[in-house]
């Protein structure tokens, strides 16, 4: 199987795009190697429990995973950002790399804003898309507001049931997508 910082081959038809490797992708030579991995292997369980046919796997890097830029960007690596501009995920050599790296992909999972940003080159590719927030804890904790009777339990509680509704999310935007 191959793997980069910003790629992961897998073996399934699904793939999951993100921003851009960061400070810990570059040091362990894998894609979503900190605590958005642990948050996406964790959303497989729910996504596999609800549709097994579909996610058939629990792991992460059984699944394509790309980045929508590819060179890793962080502030601990001496950027002072952590994510690409616009203007450099749309350059044309930066989409036919993405796309490229979909082949063979029927379903993909867009995550964050900067993943969005590709969003109309891979629907016009033929692939069925689907957008979601980051699964880092930061896009989590923005988009997926926690009920009164939640918010006095642990902070890992609290993670799982974001992570639970961004599982949910996906599956309700695959639900439409099989119903147009």
């Amino acid at each position: 199987m191959k793997f980069s910082s910003h790629f992961c081959e897998g073996h399934l038809p699904i793939a999951f795009v993100f921003s851009a490797p960061g400070e810990e992708e570059k040091r362990k030579g894998k894609p979503v190697a900190g605590e958005s991995g642990a948050n996406l292997e964790a959303a497989l369980v729910h996504l596999h429990s609800a549709q097994p046919t579909l996610f058939s796997s629990l792991h992460r890097y059984d699944y394509r995973i790309t980045n929508s830029f590819a060179e890793p960007i962080a502030v601990a690596l001496g950027h002072g950002k952590s994510e690409a501009d616009n203007r450099e995920i749309q350059k044309p050599q930066n989409v036919q790399r993405v796309l490229s790296e979909l082949e063979g992909c029927n379903l993909v999972i867009l995550c964050g804003n900067k993943a969005k940003v590709l969003s109309q080159a891979i629907r016009e590719s033929g692939k069925t898309i689907i957008e979601v927030p980051h699964i880092g804890n930061k896009g989590l904790n923005s988009k997926f507001k926690i009920p009164n009777q939640i918010r006095s339990a642990s902070s890992f509680d609290r993670r799982q049931y974001r992570i639970k509704l961004w599982a949910e999310a996906i599956l309700q935007a695959i639900a439409r997508e099989n119903a147009t």
